[in-house]
């Protein structure tokens, strides 16, 4: 609780909360008209919002979630719209066209894309003497999608389109 009250307090990584103790016990806002809720979010605070959610998006396989996309679209318009973020689109609008793209899985990540795959499209192309495997997806090329690719650039290679595997890599700063 020391270390919220802290960052809340803090100027250079929380909220300049007004926090006061009163009583050596009690915490309230020196500034009563103060509220944490009408406070701009800082530009760090934007991004780990985006993280948590493309982190929420990857637990969820591509073909599930256009079961619950949208509930998860609508919690995050919710986040954006409180964030001062401009509103997202789950897949980009729903008139993108679908490519076909093949990805190549380590062995560590094969298993757990093949039981789960990536999206209902998923076709496995070659499974590897080492375990590894070639999968083929035809799927909207989304920023969804491409962050995934890219937080899991050591495990799944782009092996074609070449553009989303330039992107990729423009991503992780390649």
């Amino acid at each position: 609780m020391q270390a919220d009250l802290e960052l809340m307090r803090s100027t250079e990584r929380g909220y300049s909360a007004p926090i006061v103790v009163v009583d050596k016990k009690y915490y309230i806002y020196k500034d009563e008209n103060y509220s944490l809720v009408n406070q701009a979010l800082s530009e760090l605070d934007k991004k780990n919002l985006e993280l948590a959610l493309a982190t929420i998006k990857d637990y969820c396989s591509f073909a599930r979630m256009e079961k619950i996309g949208s509930r998860l679209f609508d919690l995050h318009c919710l986040v954006a719209e409180c964030a001062g973020m401009e509103r997202p689109e789950l897949f980009g609008g729903k008139n993108i066209e679908p490519t076909i793209v093949r990805l190549w899985v380590d062995y560590e990540r094969a298993e757990g894309i093949l039981s789960n795959p990536l999206h209902q499209s998923q076709r496995l192309e070659q499974e590897e003497i080492d375990g590894s495997v070639n999968i083929l997806l035809n799927i909207p090329i989304t920023d969804e999608f491409e962050i995934y690719l890219a937080k899991n650039h050591k495990q799944i290679m782009v092996t074609s389109p070449t553009s989303l595997a330039n992107k990729v890599k423009k991503l992780i700063g390649e």
